[in-house]
């Protein structure tokens, strides 16, 4: 299974619905209790100024060196509808897997976790 834990960045609601459809609907996902327990990190929304620190933190102590990131949907990527504030503008963020769409749908998301997680094991 694939622990899967859930980034909100300031989201309106709708990435998270499908996120949550894709673990449950899934034989190979579940649910990180906590971000050290974490396989794969998701992130939704546009990085807001608020969430920003906390993100760079969380990115360096639990992501950077241990476990993929997924950006999923467009607003986490570039910040659209708000034209900034993904993590296209965050250079020190990598990201593994960019999971377009308005919203992605359950087998893209679901697909890209799982590819995410398949990189990062090929590399360890």
């Amino acid at each position: 299974m694939i622990a899967v834990f859930h980034l909100n960045a300031g989201s309106s609601g709708v990435e998270e619905r499908m996120l949550r459809e894709a673990v449950a609907g899934s034989r190979a996902l579940t649910w990180a209790a906590t971000p050290a327990h974490a396989d794969v990190f998701v992130l939704t929304g546009p990085i807001t100024a608020g969430i920003r620190p906390a993100l760079l933190t969380l990115w360096r102590d639990y992501i950077a060196e241990r476990a993929p990131l997924v950006a999923l949907g467009r607003t986490s990527i570039d910040g659209h509808p708000f034209g900034r504030s993904g993590v296209t503008d965050i250079p020190e963020l990598h990201v593994a897997v960019k999971i377009d769409g308005d919203p992605p749908t359950i087998t893209a998301i679901q697909a890209g976790i799982t590819q995410a997680f398949q990189v990062r094991s090929a590399r360890h």
